[in-house]
């Protein structure tokens, strides 16, 4: 028997798609060709590649999602705040109410940047409605001079402030007889004096009732009140009295007015309890009672210890001022007024099946 090996390559002219790789034959003495021992197509062979490719691609992707791009994700699906609603603190003196506001708004923002959410500020220029803008207001001006509750609107609360305000609200002011100045305050430059001795606590409170009830009150000219357009108190500054501004009496409503009694306080020393409608100008009202008293008086210090539902008792105090609380303080609140009208639907409920 014949025997030869020869071992190499060949092409074959088959279809251009299709490559044979030999690694060896043999023929025998009928001349007979040995099936080669690897064939492969390759078609197969790109297809195999890209089917390596694109598992390592879903690797990678796989473990992209478990890392940066997850985070971004979670971040974005964040809340801006932690709670939304209604609160109330306690306004420093020589604080304005803005700048309660800004102080606590200052708070928020940071709050939410610890948590890697992008927060803009308010006053620029933002595309879109869903700016990351921190939003808190106040329902209700306090003067600087005055302390006390200073209700707060933090997001969609700023919208709800004036709801859940109804009611009066109450303060505690403290005034002396003698003089009088042009901010009706201690801070004003004055413009009377007059004798205190014909003024005595009965006399005091023999002239309350007539402030009681629906009364006419001119405001003060140092207030932020506007005229033609333009903010009392700017005018004010000009030296423009009321009476060159022609500001006008308007009504106010006065629901309880006291004189609070006080050993350690003594005339021409005197403070007053009063509740009050919205609009209604403590200054102004001390102002009068002077007035009636054939007397002048300034106010020496001014508490708001009620706003509609809110009262001093639950106010923040300043040393409290933190995300922390404030958020909780807004859940308090937000559990309270649902409390409330759980109770109200129960209420009418029971009358109708009465």
């Amino acid at each position: 028997m014949l025997k030869a090996m020869v071992v190499g390559v060949f092409s074959l002219a088959l279809r251009p798609s299709t490559i044979l790789f030999v690694r060896s034959f043999q023929l025998n003495t009928a001349s007979q060709l040995v099936k080669p021992r690897t064939f492969h197509n390759i078609n197969n062979i790109r297809q195999m590649s890209l089917s390596t490719k694109g598992a390592s691609d879903a690797s990678k992707s796989e473990h992209d999602t478990d890392g940066c791009s997850q985070n971004e994700s979670v971040k974005e699906k964040q809340p801006l705040y932690l709670a939304e609603g209604i609160f109330s603190v306690e306004k420093p003196k020589d604080w304005t109410s803005n700048d309660v506001v800004s102080y606590i708004r200052g708070i928020l923002e940071r709050e939410a940047k610890s948590r890697g959410l992008k927060v803009s500020r308010p006053g620029k220029r933002r595309r879109g409605k869903n700016s990351n803008t921190i939003k808190v207001g106040h329902g209700g001006t306090l003067d600087p001079l005055a302390t006390g509750v200073l209700v707060i609107g933090v997001g969609s609360g700023t919208k709800n402030l004036q709801n859940y305000l109804k009611g009066g609200k109450r303060y505690v002011a403290n005034a002396r007889f003698g003089k009088e100045t042009d901010t009706l305050d201690t801070e004003g430059k004055i413009i009377k004096t007059v004798s205190t001795e014909n003024i005595t606590v009965e006399s005091i409170q023999d002239i309350l009732p007539q402030f009681r009830g629906d009364i006419m009150q001119v405001p003060p000219v140092f207030s932020a009140l506007k005229k033609d357009g333009k903010k009392l108190y700017e005018e004010a500054r000009k030296g423009k009295t009321a009476e060159d501004l022609g500001i006008q009496a308007r009504p106010v409503v006065i629901n309880e007015l006291e004189l609070i009694e006080n050993p350690e306080e003594r005339l021409p020393c005197f403070s007053i309890d009063v509740n009050c409608g919205g609009g209604t100008y403590i200054r102004s009202l001390i102002r009068d009672i002077a007035h009636a008293l054939d007397s002048c008086a300034v106010m020496t210090g001014l508490k708001r210890t009620q706003q509609g539902q809110y009262s001093l008792d639950d106010a923040l105090q300043k040393d409290d001022w933190s995300a922390e609380s404030i958020y909780k303080a807004i859940r308090i609140e937000n559990e309270k007024r649902e409390q409330q009208q759980n109770d109200s639907s129960t209420e009418e409920v029971l009358e109708k099946l009465a």
